[in-house]
């Protein structure tokens, strides 16, 4: 996935592992993160993600 950096607007290529999803049937989905750090200034991104 790409995304932006909020501090120096460059284009960081992130990776997110496959999550369990959102399913209709279970009353929890549990929201699941990771970290990486921008490789032009360094800033660390934090990614959310089901």
């Amino acid at each position: 996935m790409r995304i932006g950096c909020p501090e120096c607007e460059a284009t960081i290529a992130a990776s997110v592992p496959p999550g369990p999803g959102i399913h209709a049937e279970r009353d929890s989905n549990p929201l699941l993160g990771t970290e990486t750090q921008c490789r032009n200034c360094g800033h660390e991104l934090e990614l959310y993600y089901y």
